[in-house]
């Protein structure tokens, strides 16, 4: 009887259990199974563990990693990031998106940190870069809303497109002597930075480099920049402020901007090139005297500029944007002044090529012979004679004589170059053949930036 009743129970479970859904059963298996993995690896000889009750990310081993990591089910719940010595690169889009993240430790072995690395980590507040670092590469801490402040060791070259792009925390950064390039939008929006001080190793600032940073008073920008981007600075009260001076805004020699420009325009001597769109939309824009040190000018720089008439061009070998699309002054695009150049020059190709009035300027002037500062009696070196035929000459001016010396010969005696010819002059040759003499090297300019 007993017997009975328990294989009477047995046959109920049986027939409950057939008749139970097959879709329950199943997902009873896999939440037994499919549980969140809290350790791996990440490189061939890289690991990574995860500890749950403090939030960390550990990371080990030696070498590389290239790309991403296998904690992307766990990107909310990681608070700390520790990278171990061993480590030489962190990969690309490693902790994209980890909105909790608070902390990283990044120890000097890493060499390289791939792009995308940070961005959108919205918590993280701080971060110590390595010093064997060489490069922050394109938007490694884009959209990290939290971050306050960072250093840029010394090891890196450069800061890559939108690197710091919308960082909207910060407020000061340090931009060391061994940075060269400040590429695209690299601190685009950081509407809390209130000053930059670049560089003199940097030579060019990229398009958009530090737009939107509508708290930016105070930049420093160096002659050794020979190249900014079109708004590299759009958007910042710095640029309101310097177009208020002048609506052309050089820096250096080194046109940046020119949207508010009105009436005519004559660029000074010194400036290279001509961004794309740097006066674009200058409606209110006459004339334009572009001087012969300007080399290029970019895509659309005058264009939309329904006022402008008249553009003069100085250099005989200038040369126009590969698209030719440079001048408009109608709602059409096209351009309907004057171009006027020298004989023969690129501007009266490009103006016969499109159709445009061309003014003749006469035949272009032989080119300047260059000049060895401080070799005033052109014998092609600076030696103590130079000194002395500058100071005969000074006398005879002295004595109420003309000057003796040819131009050349003027501005190879302007050792200062501040446009005027005294003893001062001629005590700096002196002073530079006899470093000469002892065995220096370099030319008087060189000799004379030792003192700057």
């Amino acid at each position: 009887m007993r017997s009975g009743k328990w294989t009477a129970l047995l046959c109920a479970g049986a027939m409950l259990l057939t008749a139970a859904p097959t879709g329950a059963l199943c997902a009873v298996t896999a939440c037994a199974e499919e549980t969140t993995p809290t350790s791996g690896t990440c490189g061939e000889n890289l690991t990574w563990t995860f500890d749950e009750s403090t939030g960390t990310l550990t990371i080990s081993g030696e070498g590389k990693w290239e790309y991403g990591g296998p904690w992307s089910d766990l990107k909310e719940q990681i608070t700390a990031v520790v990278i171990e010595d061993g480590v030489t690169s962190i990969g690309e889009k490693a902790f994209s998106g980890c909105t909790s993240l608070t902390s990283v430790t990044i120890p000097n072995s890493v060499e390289g940190i791939g792009g995308f690395a940070f961005s959108s980590c919205s918590s993280l507040e701080q971060v110590t870069l390595p010093d064997g670092l060489v490069a922050i590469y394109y938007s490694v801490f884009d959209d990290c809303t939290s971050l306050t402040s960072i250093t840029i060791p010394d090891s890196v070259t450069i800061i890559w497109e939108s690197a710091f792009n919308n960082c909207t925390s910060l407020t000061s950064v340090t931009i060391p002597d061994s940075v060269t390039s400040i590429d695209t939008r690299a601190f685009s929006g950081c509407t809390s930075l209130t000053s930059v001080t670049i560089p003199d190793s940097v030579t060019s600032i990229g398009y958009n480099a530090f737009s939107g940073c509508t708290a930016l008073t105070s930049v420093t920008i160096p002659d050794s920049v020979t190249r900014i981007g079109s708004s590299a600075f759009s958007a910042t009260p710095w640029l309101a402020a310097k177009q208020a001076e002048n609506p052309i805004v050089i820096v250096n020699d080194i046109l940046i901007d020119g949207t508010t420009c009105e009436g005519d325009v004559v660029i000074p001597d010194g400036v290279t090139s001509i961004m794309d769109y740097a006066f674009s939309g200058c409606t209110s824009l006459n004339s334009v005297t572009i001087p012969d040190s300007v080399t290029s000018i970019g895509y659309r720089a005058f264009f939309d500029c329904t006022s402008l008439s008249e553009v003069t061009i100085l250099n005989p070998d200038f040369e126009f944007d590969e698209y030719d699309i440079v001048f408009s002054n109608s709602s059409e695009g096209i351009y309907t002044g004057t171009i006027s150049g020298y004989d023969n020059s690129t501007a009266q190709a490009y103006a016969e090529k499109y159709g445009y009035t061309f003014k003749s300027l006469s035949a272009a002037p032989e080119p300047a012979a260059d000049v060895l500062l401080g070799d005033v009696n052109q014998d092609g070196k600076v030696d103590a004679s130079d000194a002395a035929d500058l100071l005969i000459a000074l006398a005879e001016i002295g004595a109420g004589g003309e000057n003796p010396l040819s131009d050349a010969q003027k501005a190879a005696a302007d050792a200062d170059g501040n446009g005027e010819l005294n003893a001062g002059d001629a005590a700096t040759i002196l002073q530079y053949a006899a470093f000469i003499g002892a065995g220096g090297t370099g030319t008087l300019p060189d000799f004379l930036k030792s003192f700057a």
